[in-house]
């Protein structure tokens, strides 16, 4: 029998590792003294600095507990794509003792997989060699940071058909950070896939689930779940057979026989950003204030204008989360209130599309306001209210105005926001006048340090 372990969008949660790695070392010794093969694997989602230790440490606790519990093959997801740059990620998995798949994504200076990346990873397992093919979601804006993203459908035929030419592969393995209804497609078009592990979006499969000829797993999200597969041949019958399970997090820990060591990784991570100095403030910043010297987003406004040398900004005032107080300001201040994984994205649009746009923005300002936001990016609870730097509408005329004069229809402007207000799809007009630039490496709490530093710095 063999055996596989897997997990998805961990995201950073760490706070659910010590149990999840004492289940998975009770595991591998039952695994051990039966004689048994075994991988444990990673879809993908697993580094998300939303959790401080993992902002500590720049990623680099991910890669230490992966090696540590003895990761075998992982693929990665949008936030290791999108949030961390080729340089970052080559730094990181420099030092992993494990294989990275990634098939659809490729250098754009090389025209090939990232140096710490690999199409296909083979891996001997007992007496069968197994192929694993990592694939990501193909979001439109990994361009902008320095890569390549390829169709993973048309990637994933023509590996396969060159797969299906090595007799001495015995078993094709997705790795899927794709989504449910993708993994469903491949399965249905690519029955040489027998076996799909899939991530993205979150979906539970607590038994597995068949389409046809092929068996779908996955394990949520936020290491509340784990995935185990036991696998085997028939070499009579020529076919392979599987049984995959999930179980939750407080199943995990009803099965355990060890105690589960205490760890506390979030507080260590606050410890550790806290002891980091940003820069000493004659005045608080609070996040409820909207017009004051004392704003939070104005400030931060401020910050975007200043970093991109671009005078016109928006936010929404959601993104803050606490205050910053008067005196030392230390990096664990900054990411408590601005937690989320977002860049800045400097959008040129021209005057008339500027105020369609706008014009979009006022007319949902009272439903935004309370909105409830998930995902992309965004770690608060509502999008809040839309605040602008520079840009005003003058109801005497009826005009917007952009620094004080009348936006002119036919000419460019150049505007700084986060990706997020991009992403998301309240405001068609920003999308539809294509991608904006990302501005790499820096998240918006980044941005607001090196404002903060520089500005008392100076003064």
């Amino acid at each position: 029998m063999l055996h596989i372990i897997h997990t998805n969008d961990l995201h950073g949660h760490i706070e659910n590792w010590p149990i999840l790695r004492t289940f998975m070392e009770e595991k591998i010794a039952h695994y051990l003294a039966e004689g048994d093969p075994y991988l444990l694997v990673d879809i993908g989602d697993a580094l998300d600095s939303v959790n401080p230790m993992v902002e500590a440490s720049k990623g680099q606790i991910m890669i230490d507990l992966f090696n540590q519990i003895g990761y075998d093959v992982v693929t990665i997801g949008n936030n290791e794509g999108l949030n961390f740059t080729s340089t970052q990620l080559s730094k990181l998995y420099d030092k992993a003792n494990f294989d990275i798949t990634i098939a659809n994504l490729l250098s754009s200076q090389t025209q090939d997989v990232p140096e710490w990346g690999q199409k296909v990873v083979f891996k001997q397992v007992g007496a069968y060699k197994l192929a694993f093919i990592g694939l990501t979601a193909p979001y439109a804006t990994y361009p902008l940071n320095g890569y390549e993203i390829l169709n993973p459908i048309r990637t994933l035929k023509a590996i396969v058909k060159k797969l299906q030419k090595d007799p001495s592969i015995d078993l094709i393995v997705l790795m899927s950070h794709l989504g449910i209804e993708q993994d469903r497609y491949i399965a249905k078009i690519l029955p040489e896939i027998q076996l799909i592990i899939g991530a993205h979006t979150h979906h539970v499969l607590f038994e597995g689930e068949w389409v046809n000829q092929t068996l779908l797993t996955a394990a949520g999200r936020y290491g509340l779940y784990i995935g185990e597969i036991d696998f085997d041949y028939d070499p009579q019958l020529k076919q392979w057979y599987f049984q995959a399970r999930v179980l939750t997090l407080k199943q995990v820990q009803e099965r355990l026989e060890s105690p589960v060591p205490s760890e506390n990784y979030i507080e260590e991570g606050r410890y550790l950003l806290a002891q980091e100095t940003v820069t000493h403030s004659s005045r608080p910043y609070f996040a409820l204030q909207l017009q004051s010297e004392n704003s939070y987003i104005q400030m931060a406004l401020d910050a975007l204008a200043w970093y991109a040398n671009c005078p016109l900004a928006i936010l929404n005032s959601g993104l803050f989360l606490s205050d910053l107080p008067a005196g030392r300001i230390n990096q664990n201040d900054l990411h408590e209130s601005l937690p989320h994984p977002m860049h800045l994205a400097r959008v040129t649009l021209k005057g008339s599309q500027l105020i369609t746009m706008l014009n979009e923005m006022e007319g949902q300002r009272e439903d935004l306001s309370y909105k409830m936001i998930h995902g992309l990016g965004f770690r608060g609870k509502i999008f809040g209210e839309l605040v602008y730097r520079g840009l005003t509408y003058d109801q005497s005329q009826d005009l917007w105005l952009a620094q004080g004069q009348p936006i002119q229809s036919k000419e460019t402007y150049e505007l700084i926001t986060v990706d997020h207000l991009w992403f998301l799809p309240f405001f068609p007009s920003m999308e539809a006048n294509g991608l904006p630039q990302l501005i790499f490496p820096d998240f918006i709490r980044h941005v607001v340090a090196k404002y903060l530093k520089y500005m008392n710095e100076t003064k």
